[in-house]
């Protein structure tokens, strides 16, 4: 039991860090930073949920 409610916990993490990103694409051209950085970032928390939902399918299947 307490895997699946793992596996169900980081796959529903990965989806709300790829929300999170889309919303964060979103605003990067209002951003006056370097876009250099903020595409660096998101390429980091893109990575971070693609990550979280393998370990999740994994830990289910």
């Amino acid at each position: 039991m307490m895997k699946y409610l793992l596996g169900i916990g980081a796959i529903l993490i990965g989806i709300w860090q790829i929300y999170i990103s889309k919303q964060y694409f979103n605003n990067i051209r209002k951003q006056s930073s370097p876009v250099i950085f903020a595409l660096i970032a998101l390429i980091a928390s893109l990575v971070f949920a693609v990550c979280f939902l393998i370990y999740g399918v994994k830990i289910l299947l």
